[in-house]
């Protein structure tokens, strides 16, 4: 990883405005991914994303400091959340629907999360539940603890986080999320006891590990369904007649993208509209982040961050890059 410097120009183009970064998160699950090479995408003929070198980073809080002539509504001062890499400054084209304006006075370390629980709300959008079901969680990095809070905010009866690192499920029993470590536990008596035998109603797959797919697809109910919201980094081998097949599940891909596509029965929440959603639930303490953010960095340590994060990955949550 090397710095590339640039310089602004005097004035934005017409539609442009510029943004003076405060703070950057790192997506410690695909951003690492690509830094390191193991992303399943890296093997596909035509892979979805840029191949290395690139631009990393997707969720940026700072303030505008210019705006282009025929930009509305955002004006010099004000704080938003922009999809842009790392950077101390970023050029953001206003038509797009990710400038998001922040609340003023509001903890701008904390709305770095908005992109993550923007990400965790797509398994919602695919997988809406019913008052009462029973949700569970695998993996409780960011994004799944994100979603689970989501879906205790829906209506969901008993919402399980599962993970095998102990300060990640503190955390979440910090915000209702009942825990459970598989190492500790036997979890097919804890969901029987749970949902009186009958499994959860939804399983949302947050950590990426191909290894985790049958074992939700195991627990999850008769006529249930699993979300595969994490990006799983490898293949699978399944058993499709007895898991899916004859329980009648669902297997629902929730990777963000999907919710643009036709065939979602949510029509009336476009991205924009849910930014906008998240940032309101983040502002109200409806969505927790006390202990999500684990760490905060200078800008100069970011080289070194990446292998840190590719070679112990479980030490860090929320790693944050202050750029003032």
């Amino acid at each position: 990883m090397q710095w590339e410097y640039f310089t602004l120009p005097a004035n934005p183009e017409p539609y442009d405005i510029f943004v003076e970064s405060e703070y950057s998160l790192i997506s410690i699950g695909t951003e690492i991914a690509l830094y390191n090479g193991t992303h399943i995408g890296f093997s596909l003929t035509k892979p979805p994303f840029p191949m290395m070198p690139q631009r990393p980073g997707y969720a940026l809080v700072g303030s505008v400091s210019k705006v282009g002539e025929k930009v509305e509504r955002l004006k010099p001062g004000m704080h938003v959340m922009v999809e842009a890499p790392h950077g101390s400054a970023a050029i953001i084209d206003s038509r797009t629907e990710k400038i998001i304006p922040l609340p003023e006075q509001s903890n701008l370390a904390a709305f770095t999360l908005v992109r993550m629980a923007d990400i965790a709300l797509t398994s919602l959008r695919v997988a809406p539940i019913q008052f009462g079901d029973d949700v569970l969680i695998y993996g409780m990095g960011l994004v799944g603890i994100l979603a689970a809070q989501l879906y205790q905010l829906n209506g969901a009866h008993h919402v399980i986080g599962i993970d095998l690192l102990a300060k990640r499920l503190e955390i979440a029993e910090n915000f209702g999320i009942i825990p459970l470590n598989p190492i500790q536990s036997i979890i097919l008596d804890q969901v029987n006891q749970l949902t009186n035998n009958r499994g959860f109603d939804v399983i949302v797959e947050a950590t990426g590990n191909p290894k985790a797919i049958p074992e939700v697809l195991d627990l999850v109910s008769k006529g249930g369904r699993v979300v595969l919201l994490g990006s799983t980094r490898g293949r699978v081998e399944i058993d499709v007649y007895s898991y899916i097949h004859r329980k009648g599940v669902q297997l629902i891909g929730a990777h963000e993208s999907v919710i643009q596509l036709e065939t979602q029965p949510v029509k009336r929440w476009s991205k924009k509209r849910d930014l906008a959603l998240l940032v309101d639930l983040f502002k109200k303490e409806k969505l927790q982040t006390d202990g999500l953010i684990s760490h905060i960095i200078s800008y100069d340590e970011l080289p070194d961050m990446y292998q840190k994060l590719s070679n112990n990955p479980q030490e860090y949550l929320g790693v944050l890059i202050d750029w003032k």
